[in-house]
């Protein structure tokens, strides 16, 4: 089991190349629509893993069952969540919604209870959700209670990061083991899906875009999904559910540093006293309790 400064560079690695998705996504979904860039996002990497996938001979030995955690993860993890993050991010700024995905601790703690008995969270767990989820209150303002884009876009976003957790904790029960086979097939279901959805739903010449754009596609396909998402399968082979699920914890702060950099978008007081809170709970839930 992972502890210590091992357990933390990779987490710190993995959520800074997870953390630059939400400006540049939020840059790009002003011209792609969300379902068209999933679907793009989504094609980059399932085509750069598996062909990582098919050098290294990844394959070899994997029997066609293996293929069901692929779907399992290219929902709660793919498609699912990546087309509901660009469309709550059409409404809500980089950093505020990096903040209300960090609550996936907190989901997975919750989740802990009834599919990970060895992790099962205790007293400081149930107090970290409460305080967690305060703080998403906080970081939404009136609108949390009034509705209206904001309000929408964060309980979109409380969506997504319960898909993550479940995602998480799938990984964590079932130990499938082969994370390159397991990104590759993520990938390949969450494009897929979200392109079924695109010529579905989204207008004609949702694909014809500038090259600025396509470039925007090309480092969330690749720098921002491909590679950590590798990584962090690696990861919960090795860590507890709960640690694993601390990049979500770590990934606003370099959110928030990446949309100020790429967008000049600073974050309201408001969304930095949320985030506080929000990052306390998950502290106090996923600290100081062995499972």
């Amino acid at each position: 089991m992972l502890r210590g400064w091992p357990l933390w560079w990779r987490l710190l690695v993995i959520a800074a190349l997870w953390g630059t998705a939400f400006p540049v996504i939020r840059q790009a979904a002003r011209s792609m629509p969300p379902f068209a860039f999933s679907f793009s996002r989504g094609v980059v990497g399932a085509l750069a893993m598996l062909g990582f996938a098919l050098w290294s001979g990844a394959f070899r030995g994997l029997a066609p069952r293996f293929w069901r955690h692929g779907l399992v993860l290219g929902t709660t993890n793919g498609w699912l969540a990546n087309c509901l993050t660009a469309i709550a991010l059409l409404s809500l700024g980089a950093a505020s919604v990096a903040l209300i995905q960090s609550t996936t601790p907190l989901f997975v703690a919750l989740l802990a209870f009834g599919f990970l008995p060895a992790e099962r969270p205790g007293p400081r767990t149930i107090a970290g959700m409460v305080l967690g989820f305060f703080g998403i209150g906080v970081i939404l303002g009136p609108q949390a209670v009034e509705g209206g884009e904001a309000g929408i876009a964060g309980l979109v976003m409380l969506l997504v990061a319960f898909s993550y957790a479940v995602g998480t904790v799938y990984v964590r029960r079932v130990r499938p083991g082969a994370p390159v086979v397991l990104s590759v097939g993520q990938q390949v279901v969450g494009a897929t899906v979200a392109g079924m959805l695109s010529l579905a739903f989204d207008p004609v010449g949702s694909f014809d875009q500038p090259w600025s754009v396509w470039g925007a596609v090309l480092w969330v396909g690749l720098v921002a999904s491909a590679l950590p998402l590798t990584l962090f399968l690696m990861l919960l082979q090795r860590a507890r559910a709960t640690d694993g699920a601390m990049t979500s914890y770590l990934q606003p702060g370099f959110a928030a540093v990446f949309a100020a950099a790429l967008l000049g978008e600073w974050p309201e007081l408001r969304v930095l006293a949320g985030g506080v809170v929000i990052l306390a709970g998950v502290w106090l839930a996923t600290s100081g309790e062995e499972g």
